[in-house]
């Protein structure tokens, strides 16, 4: 967050009211409203550090929220399991009930070599319904494990 934001929204949420100045003009508006924030920690959240140090945010600012939570996102390769298998099964069958095969016939005609999304999505659904695909424990096994080592490795990022 720019220092000039961070200015700006802790005087809003201090003193319900934000400064402009435009065109030669200063006025001061009423910002009597809720603030709801989140934030990621820079890096991996460290308990060791105050939640100022791990967010970046003054002490100041941070005393402007009436309630302050801290969610972690503990590793757990045993739950992980457990979730991504939970995952797979919901995707099935939710998947099965989507659509029609009414859908797939207004995809696209033949020769066209991209398909966009929705004509992707209305074929996986086709061919659910019409072959009622399953896939091997072995598949389970390969997307549970690549699920698991993502979140082991922490290589996928919450943004």
């Amino acid at each position: 967050m720019r220092e000039h934001d961070r200015t700006t929204i802790h005087e809003a949420m201090e003193q319900q009211t934000i400064s402009v100045a435009k065109a030669g003009l200063v006025t001061t508006l009423s910002t009597r409203t809720t603030v709801f924030g989140a934030t990621n920690p820079k890096g991996q959240y460290d308990s060791n550090e105050s939640l100022s140090v791990n967010t970046t945010l003054s002490g100041p600012l941070l005393s402007r929220f009436d309630i302050v939570l801290v969610l972690l996102d503990k590793k757990n390769p045993k739950l992980d399991g457990i979730i991504s298998s939970h995952i797979l099964a919901q995707s099935t069958k939710a998947e099965e009930n989507k659509a029609s095969d009414a859908a797939v016939k207004s995809t696209q005609p033949l020769g066209i070599k991209e398909w966009t999304l929705p004509c992707l999505r209305r074929y996986i659904h086709y061919v659910k319904q019409r072959f009622k695909p399953v896939l091997t424990k072995e598949a389970e096994s390969v997307i549970s494990g690549y699920y698991q080592l993502q979140r082991r490795d922490g290589t996928h990022n919450a943004g």
